[in-house]
């Protein structure tokens, strides 16, 4: 099984979007649940990596 077969060109355009899009809504939303919680900011961005 090569490599081409799991990745479809045609939807690479649409898996970048998606891809950015969650980026965009979930940094937001690591950063809140970090200040929330008094942990910090930064603390939720790294449980995520």
């Amino acid at each position: 099984m090569s490599l081409t077969n799991i990745i479809h060109f045609r939807n690479l355009r649409g898996d970048i979007f998606g891809g950015l899009t969650a980026a965009i809504v979930f940094l937001p939303l690591a950063l809140a649940f970090g200040v929330a919680s008094g942990a910090g900011p930064v603390a939720f961005y790294l449980m995520a990596a």
